[in-house]
């Protein structure tokens, strides 16, 4: 399936589970302090990027800017790290500088979450899951690894790296057979049948910890 179809799929799924949470933070308080919306890309779309970047969940930017929840289905017209100056946007280009992949950074990267219900943290997040309805909580959990297969499927991109070793988990259980696996202590690597490669490195409180641009 194309991406733009398979995206479209996504996203109205995605709005689904989103406007269910929205009903119940209005009846819920706490669930109303813990939500922070919903959105799926922060780049554009693009079929066969060089890059594919994986957070584990949208944080709290976006409300804490505008003081209200980010309701955002559609792609962004550029990659959001050169849209807006936060502090893992820095530390991405830099990083990417320095391996003298920028271009390939700003040009040819498609950005998301592995969880596109955002959060101020991943704690948050865990948090919100616990609120909701059992049923609902499963739903998200087992969407978000369907849609996630299904968009890197679709993508095909030639690197895949998570943003933190949480997204990498994540990311991790997608493939059941690996290659060459890298363990350490501020990176992680496998590759897959297809010559794909997924790396993720440790991301604290929004820094990228000993910013290594060797794996690339």
């Amino acid at each position: 399936m194309k991406p733009a179809s398979t995206y479209s799929e996504i996203s109205e799924g995605a709005l689904l589970l989103h406007q269910q949470i929205v009903g119940l933070a209005k009846e819920n308080p706490e669930i109303q302090s813990l939500y922070k919306g919903c959105q799926l890309l922060f780049s554009p779309l693009l079929q066969r990027p060089k890059i594919l970047l994986v957070g584990f969940n949208p944080g709290g930017g976006y409300f804490n800017w505008h003081r209200k929840i980010v309701e955002e289905f559609q792609p962004m017209k550029a990659l959001e790290y050169y849209l807006n100056t936060h502090p893992l946007a820095e530390q991405t280009k830099s990083l990417f500088r320095q391996a003298g992949r920028e271009e390939d950074l700003q040009h040819y990267t498609v950005k998301t979450n592995f969880y596109f219900w955002a959060t101020n943290n991943v704690a948050d997040f865990h948090r919100l899951l616990i609120l909701l309805p059992v049923e609902l909580s499963e739903k998200i959990f087992h969407m978000a690894r369907l849609w996630i297969k299904q968009l890197i499927d679709s993508l095909q991109p030639e690197l895949v790296i998570a943003e933190g070793f949480k997204a990498f988990d994540e990311v991790e259980v997608l493939f059941p057979e690996k290659m060459k696996f890298v363990k350490e202590e501020n990176l992680r690597s496998f590759e897959i049948t297809d010559g794909m490669k997924v790396l993720g490195y440790i991301i604290i409180q929004a820094s990228i910890v000993r910013k290594e641009h060797r794996c690339f």
